[in-house]
């Protein structure tokens, strides 16, 4: 790899793209608090198979987060696997070393954060009533209160994004201060998260909430017109190949709901079924097409360039006023339409909900019929090629990597399609949208503002285009059902697991968490010194 200070982006299209990050939410809140239900509810109820509607979860409560945290670190401390004992001992040599704060890091977690199932519930809804974040769907949980499994797989799936644990994540020291380097830089935990955001805010989150196709990648201008979902740059953090870790998420948190769910601590199964929801919601994540693309389409950057110099003419190239740089406008016209793609899907799919539930199918769109269908049944393409996956790996493995694999192929049987929801979403929204100046969260816009920035709806062509929208997001979805539901029969199975085979299975589940965040953790560090390097060492 050559020296951190002589690797530049090479053409002026990639230079448009700096600073130009994806945004970080797949769908909106509601949407994913409802999968788990709208595809859960389903199966049939067995001596096995619990209803999760009724099936009442005995309550953790804040010492129960502590507990488990407590038996993971003796677990791990204690491993057959000698490497991985070893390694992890010497990151984390006593229990005390591996307190709630160093937990999340080991998470890929802002340490600083207030995370549901790590911290005080009290202390996460406190963080969460001081926040501007998202309302939250799901009842206030009290501390012990039993719940059914619906509830706490939805509380679980919705949290990554409410607690915002995976955002803001900067160098501390012991004391969790934040480190500057020599020039007053801040220090990220992993550099490659600039790869995909800012350092703090929204889009800080993003390279765990995202994931890459598994072919090769190219940062050529070229690649960004003819195949966009294999164009990558490193914008931030100059590196040999970019990261994304949605798929390392659904199976760090798929094997904690494992892990939990087998210790048989107290509160140990509503631990469980709360990261359960975690994993679920990485995977929901990459099912969303838009997800599985860095950069978006070439004509948002050529949007940019173009009302880049719009702007210069209108101020006498200077004269009568500034412009904003083009990789200011290119990041709010790709922002505008990711989460304006995002929140349109919601409201579409919240209204189609319920008027279906009332039994008004009359009153909805032809496309958000077919995508409440495809939500029922499933897309049987995708579901055969993800059975061969799971079973294929399962006669390899008694406990293969699910949440990853799951991950993974969902992400290959979408990413083509990001380019036609980008495309679309750019000829549905207004204009303006690409202009100098406008920055739109629609994470805040209420529901019926929405339509005030997509086309005449009359229009026969705009009609066609959100039709088409809908399908495409529509199938998205359907993957999302068949991959829950997947995920859901692997989890009832390690579940019926004989008591004489816990153990064993345990501490295999719980040397794979530890070796995977390991590697982790080491990349990052090496890329942490590196970063510190270039920015003249630490403070």
């Amino acid at each position: 790899m050559p020296p951190l200070s002589r690797r530049v982006p090479r053409l002026a299209l990639v230079t448009t793209l700096l600073a130009a990050p994806t945004a970080a939410l797949a769908y909106g809140v509601w949407t994913h608090a409802i999968i788990p239900v709208a595809v859960l509810r389903d199966f049939k109820s067995t001596a096995t198979v619990p209803n999760i509607r009724t099936e009442m979860v005995a309550g953790a409560t804040d010492a129960n987060t502590a507990q488990f945290r407590d038996w993971l670190y003796r677990r791990a401390a204690a491993l057959p696997d000698s490497g991985v004992r070893n390694a992890f001992l010497r990151r984390y040599p006593t229990a005390a070393a591996f307190d709630a704060a160093a937990f999340k890091t080991f998470l890929m977690m802002n340490p600083a954060a207030q995370v549901l199932g790590v911290d005080s519930f009290e202390a996460v809804y406190r963080a969460r009533s001081q926040g501007d974040a998202a309302a939250d769907p799901t009842q206030p949980y009290t501390p012990g209160q039993r719940v059914t499994i619906a509830s706490a797989l939805q509380m679980g799936s919705v949290y990554p994004d409410l607690d915002r644990r995976n955002q803001d994540r900067l160098y501390r020291d012991g004391s969790g201060r934040v480190v500057l380097t020599a020039d007053g830089d801040t220090v990220p935990m992993d550099p490659m998260t600039l790869n995909w955001g800012n350092l703090t805010g929204l889009s800080s989150q993003a390279a765990e909430h995202m994931g890459l196709n598994h072919q090769p990648h190219s940062s050529s201008p070229g690649t960004l017109t003819m195949a966009p979902w294999n164009f990558t740059v490193a914008i931030g953090f100059p590196t040999d190949s970019v990261e994304s870790y949605a798929e390392a998420n659904a199976e760090m948190y798929t094997d904690l709901s494992y892990v939990a769910m087998l210790s048989g601590l107290p509160g140990s199964q509503m631990l469980s079924y709360l990261y359960g929801g975690n994993a679920l919601h990485y995977i929901a994540d990459v099912g969303n097409q838009i997800h599985t693309t860095q950069a978006g389409v070439e004509r948002i950057y050529t949007d940019a360039t173009w009302d880049y110099w719009l702007g210069r003419l209108k101020t006498g190239f200077g004269l009568w006023g500034s412009t904003p740089p083009k990789t200011r406008i290119a990041l709010d016209i790709l922002t505008n339409y990711h989460t304006l793609a995002e929140t349109l899907f919601e409201v579409e799919l919240e209204r189609a909900w319920r008027f279906d539930s009332l039994g008004q199918r009359d009153s909805i769109s032809g496309s958000m019929r077919m995508v409440l269908e495809d939500l029922k049944a499933g897309d049987p393409t995708f579901k055969r090629v993800l059975d061969a996956v799971i079973l294929r790996n399962a006669q390899r493995s008694w406990y293969p990597p699910v949440g990853s694999l799951i991950a993974a192929t969902l992400i290959d049987s979408g990413f083509e399609e990001s380019a036609q929801v980008y495309r679309l979403i750019r000829g549905l929204g207004v204009s303006r949208l690409h202009k100098t100046g406008v920055a739109v969260d629609f994470d805040t816009v209420p529901a019926a503002r929405v339509w005030s920035y997509i086309g005449d709806t009359a229009n026969p062509t705009v009609r066609a285009q959100l039709d088409t929208f809908n399908v495409i997001e529509g199938l998205g979805l359907a993957r999302v059902r068949d991959a829950t539901t997947w995920w859901w029969d692997r989890y009832l199975y390690y579940r019926a697991t004989q008591p004489r085979y816990r153990s064993q299975l345990t501490d295999g589940l719980v040397a794979r968490l530890v070796r995977d965040r390991l590697v982790y953790l080491a990349a990052a560090d090496a890329r942490r010194d590196e970063y510190v390097k270039a920015h003249g060492g630490l403070k």
